[in-house]
C-alpha cells in the first residue's frame, strides 16, 4: 500500500524567521512544490541545498524538504 501524505511547506518570515503557517501534507517535495503558487498568486523559482528546496515571496520564504534520493536510481539498468 502506498504511503499517505507527509511533506509540508513551511512559511515563514524572512526577515525574523518566524513561522507563519504550514501548508499540506502533500505526497512529496514535487507535488508541494507545484502547490505553493495557489497560495502566492504567482509562479515560483526554487533553490535546492541537500535537505530543503527554498523559495521567496517577499516577505515570506517557503520551505519544503528535499526528497530522499532514491537507492535504485544508482543502480545501473541494462
Amino acid at each position: 500500500m502506498p504511503e499517505g501524505p507527509h511533506v509540508f511547506v513551511t512559511v515563514n518570515q524572512v526577515e525574523t524567521g518566524e513561522v507563519v503557517r504550514q501548508l499540506g501534507p502533500y505526497l512529496n517535495a514535487a507535488t508541494a512544490r507545484r502547490a505553493v503558487p495557489a497560495f502566492t498568486g504567482q509562479a515560483m523559482t526554487w533553490e535546492r541545498t541537500a535537505e530543503t528546496w527554498r523559495s521567496e515571496k517577499y516577505p515570506l520564504a517557503y520551505h519544503v524538504p528535499a526528497d530522499a534520493p532514491d537507492p535504485m536510481d544508482s543502480i545501473d539498468q541494462p
